[in-house]
């Protein structure tokens, strides 16, 4: 049977198209990473422990400006929150966690603490790597605000170009950029004054 050139050519484009679809799917359900859980660090949990007084505070709700915040890429890989996709929830429970860890996180107190996420930025790019968080923090006694600021947390570091190597390094740093916010926030007097 001979087999005309354009029904050859047709059919090869077929396979070819097949192919492309398939490496596309695997390619984009292969590359996302989810971020680590968040553990409490020691240098933060002794900040909020030699607070002057015993103030302990409730966490309340966490938004975020644009949910293209909760959106992040490292490379060609997506990263994304392990609290519901939200990093505004990420940050929640970390701050949860520092407090409890601290034996500083109440329960139907007087302060709560209220955040909205203002950047969650990420390059995990050849050369330099960068990874800031920025949150408005509120801390509310019933309806009068006792503290309100925007705190952020940023790292910098040398991103290699072997991206085996520079995706968990930009994990990392982002984790870091968290940790590094919420210890900006307790070291911050005014911060300890409205939860005492």
């Amino acid at each position: 049977m001979k087999i005309s050139s354009s029904s050859f050519f047709i059919e090869s484009l077929r396979k070819t198209g097949l192919l492309a679809a398939l490496i596309c799917t695997v390619m984009l359900t292969a590359c996302t990473t989810v971020a680590p859980g968040y553990q409490a660090t020691v240098d933060n949990v002794k900040v909020l422990q030699k607070m002057p007084g015993n103030g302990v505070a409730e966490v309340g709700k966490f938004t975020v400006t644009d949910d293209s915040l909760n959106h992040l890429r490292i490379r060609a890989s997506v990263y994304a929150s392990p609290a519901n996709g939200s990093f505004s929830e990420y940050i929640k429970e970390a701050l949860k966690n520092e407090l409890a860890s601290a034996g500083k996180l109440g329960n139907k107190t007087s302060a709560i603490i209220s955040g909205k996420l203002l950047k969650n930025y990420l390059d995990g790019s050849y050369g330099i790597g960068k990874a800031t968080v920025s949150v408005r923090f509120t801390v509310t006694r019933g309806t009068t605000i006792s503290y309100e600021k925007i705190i952020t947390g940023e790292t910098t570091w040398d991103s290699p170009f072997v991206a085996a190597i520079a995706i968990p390094e930009a994990q990392r740093n982002h984790t870091e950029a968290v940790k590094q916010l919420l210890g900006n926030l307790f070291a911050d007097p005014d911060f300890q004054k409205s939860i005492q």
